[in-house]
């Protein structure tokens, strides 16, 4: 496993032009589903989706379709994407040999899961899939300087993708590249896991009493671990 720490924090200055598209996106946030709450609106804020989106990718629709973005070729149409309500697929490898298999996910279902999770400052938080590294960095928000974000990432080249992005950021998470399943027991127990899918039991297990588990490649769901809790296992 290769683990990395966060870097020097990027500049808090936003250019007019980007504000107020951040405040268009939580706008089309909360045209969808109720206004998110104050902490993730302001983590919205500090930390610009665009930071996360590389420069090529593909727009994906509820169909199953994708539109091209090419930040070189048409600007305006990438900035448009960025701060829409849609998952951006990134490219991994380059040429012929790219792949998009790692999804930035639309605004309003990272809200979605964020609400679920009511991660609060102090709170210890694992997250499995660090993806781009915009949900990470919105989670270190969110725990505040108290807190701490441990992310796992299967994928080596997603990992130092996101690591970079990660210290542009000025956050500091703790990222480990190697298998998700395995968690991080050693950081734990966790007071929130956020993971793509139903939490194993190497998960659970690494979770504290009363801990908050939000998982689900689709429609998201929520866990709350028994306050008695000593074993892994969710009643």
């Amino acid at each position: 496993m290769s683990r990395h720490d966060g870097g020097p924090q990027r500049g808090s200055t936003m250019l007019p032009h980007l504000a107020w598209r951040v405040e268009a996106m939580i706008a089309g946030i909360a045209a969808r589903r109720p206004p998110a709450t104050g902490a993730i609106e302001q983590a919205l804020r500090k930390v610009p989706r665009h930071w996360f989106v590389p420069s090529l990718g593909l727009v994906l629709d509820d169909d199953g379709g994708a539109v091209p973005i090419d930040r070189d070729i048409d600007p305006p149409a990438w900035w448009d994407a960025v701060y829409s309500d849609r998952p951006i697929a990134t490219p991994l490898g380059a040429g012929a040999a790219a792949s998009y298999t790692c999804v930035t996910p639309s605004p309003s279902s990272v809200v979605d899961l964020l609400e679920l999770l009511d991660l609060r400052p102090g709170h210890r938080v694992l997250e499995i899939g660090t993806g781009t590294g915009w949900i990470t960095a919105l989670l270190c928000r969110l725990a505040g300087e108290s807190g701490r974000v441990t992310s796992v990432e299967d994928n080596p080249e997603v990992a130092e993708v996101a690591c970079r992005n990660l210290i542009a950021a000025g956050v500091r998470p703790y990222l480990i590249a190697g298998d998700s399943t395995l968690g991080c027991p050693e950081r734990g127990p966790y007071d929130r896991v956020l993971a793509p899918h139903t939490a194993p039991e190497s998960w659970t297990a690494q979770a504290a009493p009363e801990a908050v588990i939000v998982g689900g490649s689709g429609e998201a769901v929520r866990l709350v671990v028994p306050a008695g809790h000593m074993d892994g296992h969710l009643s």
